[in-house]
């Protein structure tokens, strides 16, 4: 089963990193076009807005996966196993409960607005549950990744001494 969420995850995150990379094709074709005076694009920044919400729902669960987010924790670091064990359990469960109660709550939002026919009039009109549905299938898989955590474990973080070196 965790495969195909793994497959899924990367998929999502590859994505991600696409609409990212045209995103910045976007801003420079922009910023060109406004420069040498060649034509307009009234609709990069609609754009621009609706493709950074949507790299950010498709790129949470690698980032989660891969435990690429930041952490405070020195105090965490400085207690014994069993103590961290505990800790990060909590944590996990907490982070489970957290993605739950959003997935509840978005898909709400998102049904309510399919069910109304609510339309977003800005440059582009579309239906708004267009942009609410990258909301509840994210924080599911996210449930799905605090709850493996939660039973199975995290991936072991390399030590220190294992860690690629930042820098080129």
């Amino acid at each position: 089963m965790w495969l195909w969420i793994d497959r899924l995850i990367n998929l999502l995150a590859l994505i991600a990193g696409i609409l990212l990379c045209g995103l910045v094709l976007l801003i420079c074709a922009d910023v060109c076009a406004r420069y040498f005076r060649l034509f307009a694009m009234p609709w990069s920044l609609d754009a621009a807005e609706h493709t950074l919400y949507i790299v950010t729902f498709l790129g949470a669960p690698w980032v989660l996966r891969e435990q690429a987010h930041i952490a405070v924790d020195i105090f965490v670091q400085h207690l014994r196993p069993r103590s961290r064990f505990v800790i990060d359990r909590a944590a996990y469960a907490i982070g489970a409960l957290t993605c739950a109660v959003l997935f509840y709550y978005s898909t709400l939002v998102w049904l309510r607005s399919f069910e109304a026919k609510t339309d977003i009039h800005r440059t582009f009109i579309y239906p708004e549950w267009w942009i609410l549905a990258f909301a509840p299938p994210t924080f599911l898989i996210l449930l799905a990744i605090f709850l493996r955590w939660l039973f199975v474990g995290p991936p072991r973080k390399p030590a220190a001494s294992e860690a690629p070196a930042d820098g080129l």
